[in-house]
Formats: C-alpha cells, sequence, structure tokens
C-alpha cells in the first residue's frame, strides 16, 4: 500500500493560492492558504489504497497567525466534481493569474485550459447560498453571538463576513453576465473598505440586498448553460487521469 506522502508532490498537477491573498483582500495579519489538485496512483483506484485529501491546517476552531501557511490537496474527481456544482473555492483555483501558481504541470494547465465547462447558472444557487450564509454570521455577530472578537470589538459586527458575502455576490453576478470571472477582485479596495468598518451595519444590510437584486437579474439574463456538460467533463476527467496514471 502507498505512503502519500511519498508521491503527493510528485503527482500533484496544481497548486493555487485561495483566500485573501488570492482576492486581493490580504492584510498585514492574513495567512497564506493554498489549494492543490493531484492524480493519485493507480493503486488508489485499483486496490487497497486510498487517498481522501491531504490537510495540514488546525481544523475550523484553529485560529491562523499571518506566519502560517495552510496546504490542502484533493483528488482530481473529487475536485472536478465540486467545480461543477459552483462551489466557489474550487472555481476560484482554475481562474487565479497565471503568475500565482505555485505548481502547474502540463495536465494542470489542460484543466485550467478547460475551465470555462465548469461555469453554468448553478453560481446562482451555490455562491448565492455561500453568501447568504456569511451574511447571516455577519447579522449574528451584530448580536455578539459569534464572529472574530477583534472586529467585533473595532465595529461592533464582524465586517469580514460582510465582506465575502459581497465578494461572492460579486463573482456570481460577473460569472453570470460575462461567462468567466477572476479570482482577483478588480474591486479590492471596495471589498477593503467593506472589511475595515467603512459601512455602518445598516448600509452593509442595505448594500447586501442591492446586491442580491443584481444578482437575480443576472441569473435571469444569463446565456450561460442552466449546468455544466457533464459528458464533456467527464471526458476531460476520463482523458486526465488516463494520462496522469499513463495508461
Amino acid at each position: 500500500m502507498t505512503d502519500k506522502t511519498e508521491w503527493l508532490d510528485e503527482r500533484t498537477i496544481l497548486m493555487a493560492p485561495t483566500g485573501s491573498f488570492a482576492y486581493g483582500t490580504n492584510v498585514e495579519s492574513s495567512d497564506r492558504d493554498y489549494k492543490g489538485i493531484c492524480i493519485p496512483p493507480i493503486d488508489c483506484y485499483l486496490g487497497l489504497s486510498s487517498f481522501k485529501g491531504y490537510d495540514n491546517t488546525g481544523g475550523n476552531n484553529f485560529r491562523n497567525t499571518k506566519d502560517d501557511v495552510d496546504v490542502t490537496v484533493q483528488h482530481l474527481s473529487k475536485f472536478v466534481r465540486g467545480a461543477m456544482q459552483g462551489i466557489p473555492n474550487d472555481l476560484e483555483m482554475l481562474f487565479v493569474k497565471p503568475e500565482e501558481y505555485l505548481k502547474l504541470t502540463e495536465l494542470g494547465q489542460r484543466l485550467v485550459e478547460n475551465r470555462h465547462l465548469f461555469l453554468s447558472q448553478q453560481v446562482f444557487a451555490k455562491m448565492g447560498g455561500y453568501s447568504s450564509s456569511q451574511m447571516n454570521r455577519a447579522k449574528k455577530s451584530a448580536g455578539m453571538l459569534t464572529g472574530r472578537v477583534e472586529l467585533i470589538a473595532a465595529h461592533g459586527w464582524d465586517t469580514k463576513y460582510f465582506m465575502h458575502a459581497i465578494r461572492l455576490m460579486d463573482q456570481a453576478i460577473e460569472i453570470l453576465e460575462t461567462g468567466t470571472f477572476t479570482t482577483y477582485r478588480p474591486n479590492r479596495e471596495f471589498l477593503l473598505d467593506c472589511r475595515n468598518g467603512k459601512y455602518s451595519f445598516d448600509e452593509a444590510v442595505q448594500l447586501f440586498e442591492e446586491y442580491d437584486k443584481k444578482l437575480r437579474q443576472a441569473k435571469e439574463t444569463s446565456v450561460l448553460p442552466v449546468q455544466p456538460d457533464k459528458e464533456k467533463i467527464n471526458a476531460l476527467l476520463i482523458d486526465l487521469t488516463r494520462t496522469g496514471l499513463g495508461l
């Protein structure tokens, strides 16, 4: 049976920055996060070995510092399923600046070249849902029920949740309106204003409602397919896997 630590680096086809450094919303205290995609060795497909992912992070209840570097790596097939659903963290890996990739093999480049296959109107529900979840957390933080202590002390509520809510809405609108997007946000200064408390809680709620309306309008006029082309994506997955396994 294969020890995943022996092959993980060699079989990782893509490693991309995620989080604030990828969005351009990093501040002095921000840590660095990276996510990778790998094609495990053949015994993980045909033998007793398995690969459920690599994660060196401290878990959901662990608070990082600016000196921490978090790395996660997932199976190519798991990544493809997530990207097809419009999961933000997966899609974002394919739309970072080319020079930002820590690793991009020939197979990783082929995946990036086919990134638009994964974009569909499903981002309305998926990114919109994640955005609403972030805004609900922001609202709870205003009642001191949860949130980042330092932001609540400075602004009375957790403004980082609000920033992410707007960012996710903005990304979804861009995808629905243009059929593409960039992980690095061109409106980063506005997003940092959201994080840094420029808007009161009531103003933030109003802004969120305005973005929600824009998102719904974007879905109504979008020319993107309702769902991704599963046959094309499946063919891509099979081709990448076969090549990665040398079959």
